[in-house]
Order: C-alpha cells, then structure tokens, then sequence
C-alpha cells in the first residue's frame, strides 16, 4: 500500500532527522523533567541518567526513535482497521480488513503536510533546543501552545496529533459510508468512536 509505505518512512525519516540535530542531553533532561514520574527524581539522578543516554551514538537512537515512529503509526492504523472489521463482522456489511486498511491509509494521506511542515520547522528553527512536542508546527499542542509538564500519556498523544487529523478523519467518515452504504449520522458515530473512547479513559484516569 502506497500510501502507508510513505507515511511509515516519512514518520521514520522525521524522527531520524530530529535526533541528529537535537541536542539530546538537553532533550532527555525536558522529557525527565516533564515525565509523570518527575517529583519522584533527585537532580543527581536526572543527571545521572542524562549522562547514560549521551554516551549513545545520534544514530543509534535516530534509528530506534524512527523506527518506534514508524511502528507506532502501523499499530495505530492496524488497529483501526481492526475496529472496523469488528464492526463490519456485527452489522454484516461485508467490508473485510484489508479494504478498511486501505481506506485508512489513503485517508490518512493528508499527514504528509505534517511530515513535511516538521522537516520545515527542523531547518528554520534551532533545532538543538527544539522540544519534541514543536516538532510538528501544525500540531494542537504547538498551535495551542500546551506545555507538557505534568500531562498524561494519552493528553501528550492528543497534543502531538496535528491538524491534517481533522481532514483524515473527514475522509475516513465520507469513507465509511460510501463502503457500507449508512447514514452520515452512523458513519460519523462509528468513526468517532475510538476518540471518544480515549478521551472518556483519559477523563477517567484524570479523575483518579
């Protein structure tokens, strides 16, 4: 599938790039300072496990960061196309899983903006003090300007999501309904419904 090869080298390509040209001991001390965990670390600590992670090579970690990138984005539309098979299997629309992964894939598509506004941004910006969550100029959480201290995992995972979300999404409803045949209404309700369960997790989470 084309369109999910783009998007799973683009996303690996970003993230490469980035960890070449930040500088990581000062990322790492951010993410420690901003992580859930952070009360719970003495500064020797951080500075301890900061001087770890500098000891490894830029491209060791670009290759791993890109290639949790590239495995995050294939799991997440795997799993979508697995709701939806899901769904199919209940209302017996006869759509099966490679064609919902195809759908979503092409739908998709518009997150190449994203890629290629992140690459933009890595050349134009200083990008050795560049956080991870400025990387995309068109996500919610640069376009909002949210801070990520004390953010749950999910609130992070929201911030990074950019705004070719939102045309995705738009796409993926026209879709379903042109493969099942169902009412805007239900197809909307069926397509929203992962988001609205991850929000309704993190709402219960933060009620904890």
């Amino acid at each position: 599938m084309l369109p999910l090869i783009i998007l799973i080298v683009g996303a690996f390509a970003v993230q490469f790039t980035y960890m070449q040209a930040v500088d990581f001991p000062w990322l790492m001390d951010q993410q420690l300072q901003a992580g859930p965990g952070a009360a719970q670390l003495t500064e020797e600590q951080r500075r301890q496990t900061v001087d770890a992670m500098a000891k490894i090579s830029p491209t060791v970690l670009g290759a791993a960061q890109g290639a949790s990138g590239a495995i995050v984005v294939l799991a997440i539309y795997a799993l979508v196309a697995l709701y939806y098979t899901a769904v199919s299997a209940v209302t017996r629309d006869g759509v099966k899983y490679k064609q919902w992964l195809g759908l979503i894939a092409w739908c998709s598509l518009p997150a190449i903006f994203g890629i290629l506004a992140s690459f933009v941004n890595l050349y134009v910006s200083d990008a050795r003090f560049l956080p991870a969550t400025r990387l995309n100029p068109l996500s919610f959480g640069s376009l909002l300007n949210l801070e990520p201290q004390g953010a749950t995992i999910v609130e992070t995972i929201l911030m990074g999501l950019d705004v070719t979300v939102l045309w995705a999404t738009v796409l993926q409803i026209l879709g379903y309904q042109a493969f099942t045949q169902s009412s805007i209404v239900k197809s909307t309700l069926v397509v929203l419904g992962p988001l609205g369960a991850i929000v309704l997790v993190s709402a219960l989470f933060a009620a904890l």
